[in-house]
């Protein structure tokens, strides 16, 4: 019975937090956002959707997007980079159907600062590489370390805190210690400090590093949470019933945590993209020519005057993912927070 009604409660809190304009808005820009960039190859790329060739009188059909060719599939033996765009431009009878903005990322042409137009939708940036293009996988980036951090960081956060809050003790002392320790050091200073000792600005590094810290803010949430309902009625009874400690916590405690969990989530993803912007804006973050958000404003920094949509465009995709991030957290926070409720 006390499922059921515990199952309806949260379903009501589904239905105000969808109800609330804010909710509404915010997972709409951010979805729209989230697909794009996960598919950003399939939208912006160098290479074909379908490519249809003659070879010897013999037609042939190609899905250089979805499968690797080399040079000399297309009987060419002198060339170690297959350019589709030079070879359909030689072969009139040859076919292509290219992605929306057919530029690669990493891709160089000619016009250098080029200002928006039907052949760069977004300019170039400094070295002839399309900005949308770069746009969308820098998005890719940021929101794959944002949500990485936020997935792992939460996972050992609730589990650690979980631990500490039940079985106090020596392990709740030296964590604690520990996290005083911690709260010392800076974060980003910590993140440039050991990418400059390592030489090493890969994705994976900078995410372990920034794991060190990040799952410290939930386990202290959820160790409160814990402390408070570890002496309660249903968990004492739970015990005297034989119930072990890790079932007492996965059954009766932690659901109870959630609300924190839910409510401070969008925020950690929030953190984790201004992070990451961040550490690639002051060159500490994701190695180049890795396209990202951080390092595209860099670029427009330096060039403001003459080329201002360099600045523009990525500063507009950081602030919309943001806002509505952001949208999201305040109306998860109205649904899902007792004392506004």
């Amino acid at each position: 019975m006390d499922n059921k009604i515990e199952t309806s409660f949260q379903k009501r809190r589904w239905i105000f937090f969808w109800s609330q304009k804010k909710a509404k808005i915010g997972s709409s820009i951010f979805i729209f956002m989230l697909f794009f960039s996960m598919t950003a190859s399939f939208w912006s790329n160098s290479k074909p959707y379908i490519l249809i060739t003659k070879q010897d009188s013999h037609t042939q059909v190609f899905f250089p997007l979805f499968k690797k060719y080399s040079p000399s599939d297309f009987g060419l033996g002198d060339i170690f980079y297959m350019n589709y765009k030079d070879f359909v431009k030689n072969n009139p009878q040859s076919f292509a159907l290219f992605p929306p903005n057919p530029w690669d990322p990493l891709e160089q042409d000619d016009a250098v600062l080029a200002a928006p137009s039907s052949s760069h939708f977004l300019g170039t940036d400094n070295l002839g590489r399309d900005i949308l293009a770069r746009l969308l996988h820098g998005t890719q980036k940021s929101l794959l370390f944002a949500l990485s951090l936020w997935i792992i960081s939460y996972a050992m956060g609730i589990f650690i805190g979980a631990v500490q809050g039940f079985f106090i003790g020596a392990f709740d002392f030296i964590l604690e210690r520990f996290k005083e320790l911690a709260a010392i050091i800076p974060m980003l200073t910590a993140i440039i400090l050991m990418t400059s000792l390592t030489q090493n600005q890969s994705f994976s590094l900078i995410l372990f590093i920034t794991l060190v810290f990040a799952w410290m803010g939930i386990a202290s949430q959820v160790r409160a949470t814990v402390l408070s309902l570890r002496q309660r009625e249903f968990c004492q009874a739970s015990l005297a019933l034989g119930a072990s400690p890790l079932r007492i916590i996965w059954t009766h405690i932690l659901p109870n945590s959630l609300t924190a969990v839910i409510t401070l989530s969008p925020f950690a993803i929030e953190a984790g993209i201004s992070l990451l912007a961040s550490l690639d804006y002051l060159g500490f973050g994701l190695p180049p020519p890795t396209p990202s958000l951080g390092e595209l404003m860099d670029q427009g920094r330096d060039h403001i005057q003459e080329a201002p949509w360099v600045l523009s465009f990525p500063v507009l995709t950081i602030l919309l993912l943001l806002v509505s991030i952001s949208l999201i957290g305040q109306a998860l926070r109205n649904a899902f927070d007792p004392k506004l409720n």
